[in-house]
């Protein structure tokens, strides 16, 4: 039977596939936050069987690394409870990120809520950023800045893809168009420590 995989091509074998260029995104998070003078960074990902997990694990470090940022990248599963979980241990730490990435909406959403528990503000004290937009991020208190990608411009190049292959063709595996960030309240510039919280809406 015909088949297409949704995900890297390294993870594929021979089949095509319709992929996302996990360093390109990383890149565009790690240069928007270090455009806002974010040094200390960090990544919840989800779980590290996923070849998508390993690969922006990979990706995160070596953008940091080029950027001169100190970063740090821990392991969850994209649940609320271990997003939460993650962001604890994050911000209990001797020097606690200013900036923090998660690999899901559910996982940003709930370290947002444990940060302002926390008495971090966002985004005076911490920037909260998803990898996955949807409607909840535009719904939480600040809204969630997040990567948004074309999910319906994928889903077509897939059914392309096995269309092709169907009809007796040899399709090349695909890349989807890259994500584009959508800024919103939950990040930006560091503020000193010694600065003004500012109102956020």
């Amino acid at each position: 039977m015909p088949a297409v995989v949704i995900g890297t091509p390294r993870g594929s074998g021979t089949l095509p596939a319709v992929w996302q260029d996990e360093r390109a995104c990383v890149e565009t998070v790690v240069g928007y936050l270090a455009g806002q003078g974010h040094r200390r960074i960090a990544r919840v990902g989800g779980r590290v069987e996923y070849w998508h997990s390993v690969l922006r694990r990979e990706a995160f470090a070596a953008v940091a690394a080029l950027a001169g940022l100190d970063a740090v990248s821990v392991e969850a599963d994209y649940s609320a409870e271990l997003g939460a979980a993650a962001t604890v241990g994050l911000l209990g730490s001797a020097e606690p990120p200013t900036a923090i990435l998660y690999d899901s909406d559910v996982m940003a959403a709930a370290g947002l809520g444990v940060a302002q528990r926390m008495g971090f503000s966002v985004p005076d004290r911490l920037s909260i950023v998803s990898w996955d937009d949807s409607a909840l991020c535009e719904l939480m208190h600040p809204a969630l800045t997040a990567l948004r990608g074309d999910i319906a411009a994928a889903g077509s190049a897939a059914a392309r893809v096995l269309r092709d292959l169907a009809a007796g063709g040899q399709p090349e595996s695909v890349a989807e168009a890259p994500p584009e960030l959508q800024v919103r309240m939950s990040s930006g510039p560091v503020v000193p420590a010694n600065g003004r919280t500012r109102l956020t809406a």
